[in-house]
């Protein structure tokens, strides 16, 4: 009995050869624009290669939060020939009511003369790349030292500033109890010092009267002796 041939239920799925899957272009990536390759890739259907954003609005359900990240992603995916604009704007982030659109080189565009995308065979430029050294030196180029320096700089500010804010109200509190254990100490050397005087003043007051009558008896003893 032959196959059955007859046309089923076919569950959506995702193509991708292993010839670009092994590409040096796709094992250079870092794996943030190989993450957003396959979620770009998951919106493509059976003919709207071509006309495929990476707006972040739509992208943040897949887990996209960062506008800078997905920027990255993007410029290494066209570095190494993975993906090309079909329609270039100033971005949406500038002002622009419409956003870019892409392709994938590795398969054939349709044309949407209403969108400006004209149709094309596969062009594959992602196998241009023959050894994984150009295809990494294509996407540290698309990756500037310069601008991740300074993004990093950046938010090392940032955090410095944070940590300075959340410290200075212990610098406060810390003053407050130096100040308040610095004067402590002087006030009850103080009490100490008023409690001595007059323990020295009452004792002489109480041993004047003793001091006056035996000051007398001198007096009078000294007279005694004189006149015998």
């Amino acid at each position: 009995m032959g196959r059955d041939k007859r046309p089923g239920a076919v569950e959506a799925h995702i193509r991708i050869n292993l010839s670009l899957l092994e590409s040096p272009a796709f094992i250079a990536l870092d794996w943030t624009a190989r993450a957003l390759f396959l979620d770009m890739r998951n919106r493509m259907r059976s003919s709207n290669n071509g006309n495929i954003s990476a707006a972040l609005s739509e992208l943040v359900h897949r887990g996209w939060t960062s506008s800078t990240t997905l920027a990255k992603a993007l410029r290494q995916l066209e570095a190494v020939g993975l993906l090309r604009k079909t329609r270039q704007t100033i971005g949406v982030e500038r002002g622009s009511k419409v956003c870019n659109l892409y392709r994938f080189t590795d398969v054939e565009v349709f044309g949407r003369p209403k969108l400006g995308i004209e149709a094309s065979k596969a062009t594959d430029d992602f196998k241009a790349f023959k050894t994984l050294a150009d295809a990494a030196r294509a996407v540290a180029a698309a990756s500037p030292a310069k601008k991740n320096a300074e993004l990093k700089k950046k938010r090392a500010l940032q955090k410095l500033h944070r940590d300075a804010a959340e410290t200075a109200p212990m610098d406060v509190v810390d003053a407050a109890v130096s100040a308040v254990t610095t004067t402590r100490p002087t006030a009850e050397t103080a009490a100490s010092v008023v409690r001595q005087i007059t323990r020295k003043a009452n004792a002489h007051a109480a041993s004047a009267p003793f001091y006056a009558d035996t000051q007398n008896a001198q007096k009078q003893l000294q007279k005694l002796h004189t006149t015998t």
